[in-house]
């Protein structure tokens, strides 16, 4: 298995993505040992589907579809060893209840698995979210299925193995 640098085009992800690579791990090993978490396992329930193109060119939609970078999110590793290749939300108004998180990973064949889910909004509800207090993975796959579509991104479905 390639590690994930070498998977990754390294002029593709962004500043903010390569410091939390570095950075988050060591905060999770301090976090852990207290029952906290600056990382997690990507749950395959999340799976949106693959975009057929590059990093780059899709952060340009997540932005048409009023998306923003996250950096403050714990950073999710793929079963498969993939660091995520980005963290971004959608919210209507910054102090909304909730908002749209969405996952990105970088394949093989520079493509993007996307994995997303509905929560409370860090910014509005710090302690609910950061306990993942009223999570939601169907609601948020289906919304973001529906953005993807709305916007005319394409996206297959592969099977998660």
């Amino acid at each position: 298995m390639a590690s994930t640098d070498d998977r990754d085009d390294a002029h593709a992800i962004d500043l903010t993505t390569r410091v939390r690579r570095r950075v988050l791990p060591t905060v999770h090993r301090i976090k852990e040992p207290f029952g906290g978490f600056a990382q997690c396992l990507q749950h395959p329930d999340e799976y949106v589907g693959t975009i057929q193109y590059g990093l780059g060119q899709f952060r340009s939609d997540l932005e048409t579809m009023s998306f923003a970078p996250e950096p403050i999110a714990s950073l999710k590793i793929h079963r498969d060893g993939r660091q995520s290749a980005g963290s971004w939300v959608r919210r209507p108004s910054p102090f909304a209840t909730w908002q749209l998180h969405v996952a990105l990973f970088v394949t093989d064949t520079d493509a993007v698995d996307v994995f997303a889910h509905r929560e409370y909004s860090w910014l509005r509800h710090p302690y609910k979210h950061y306990t993942s207090e009223g999570w939601d993975t169907h609601g948020g796959v289906k919304r973001m299925r529906a953005l993807l579509s709305e916007h005319d991104v394409s996206f297959r479905i592969d099977r998660l193995d």
